[in-house]
């Protein structure tokens, strides 16, 4: 069972769905022995930092103004710098940073090949790089697809697992042996690849996209995701179970990779 219970602190802010994946993410990212100065690549508005860690980030980049100001108004406990800038060209020296971060954001990046070049060049020698991506079987797991499956529709599984890839953004769903070669192309040696988020898990995620309705409603008027502990509670115990996996799972909906620059 994990220390921390990143899942009630999650659902405290955070749709159902991303809760109890960042929550499971947090156990995995947070155990990261960061190694200073410490790159973040894809900080999004900072919210999973100012969780998964207990120190500050050096520096934290993204495309998005609006959303790293957020992440800058967190305060220099999340982050002490930020920096708006694509991560196919980041504008560090070689060998920068001990140590290079990003919580399920390459996967979002179409020239996957330019940004792996650039996290190997910022990175030190012995350098740690760690990162969270949707496995090959994301669309596989879904609650929908599942279900479709089940009920022989395998050409609309199929397409529903396509559709979810495609309205979130993944240009890449490999599996892990695409990723070790893509990683050691940019001399990033795999010392710890793992998957996460079971199959199971990942239908309640699927579900959740669809209970969290209510938040999503709370979000477009107050902008916040959850207006009162009572919107998350119901989920606590519901989720609870696939928070707590064990960790590596056989197969997985994700997969933890960590790496050493060689």
């Amino acid at each position: 069972m994990p220390s921390t219970d990143y899942l009630t602190r999650q659902l405290a802010t955070m749709a159902p769905h991303r809760a109890i994946l960042r929550a499971v993410e947090c156990r995995l990212m947070g155990a990261i022995e960061l190694a200073g100065p410490v790159l973040d690549i894809g900080i999004g508005d900072g919210h999973f930092a100012s969780i998964a860690y207990d120190q500050p980030i050096d520096v934290g980049i993204d495309v998005r103004s609006d959303e790293l100001v957020e992440a800058f108004g967190r305060g220099p406990t999340v982050y002490r710098s930020v920096v708006r800038t694509d991560a196919t060209s980041l504008p560090f020296a070689d060998g920068a940073f001990a140590t290079v971060i990003s919580n399920c954001v390459i996967e979002h990046i179409p020239d996957n090949a330019a940004v792996l070049s650039e996290i190997g060049r910022v990175l030190r020698p012995g350098g740690t790089f760690a990162t969270t991506l949707p496995s090959e079987h994301f669309g596989e797991f879904l609650l929908g697809a599942t279900v479709l499956r089940r009920v022989r529709a395998r050409r609309a599984a199929d397409a529903y697992g396509r559709f979810f890839n495609r309205i979130s953004y993944h240009h890449h769903v490999e599996p892990p042996s695409v990723w070790h070669d893509r990683l050691g192309a940019a001399g990033l040696v795999v010392v710890d690849h793992q998957y996460y988020f079971s199959a199971r898990a990942h239908r309640r995620f699927d579900l959740c996209h669809y209970l969290g309705v209510p938040n999503l409603i709370a979000r477009k008027l107050t902008g916040r995701w959850v207006l009162g502990r009572l919107m998350a509670r119901p989920f606590e115990w519901w989720l609870r179970p696939y928070y707590e996996e064990p960790l590596p799972q056989p197969t997985g909906a994700y997969q933890f990779v960590r790496c050493v620059r060689v």
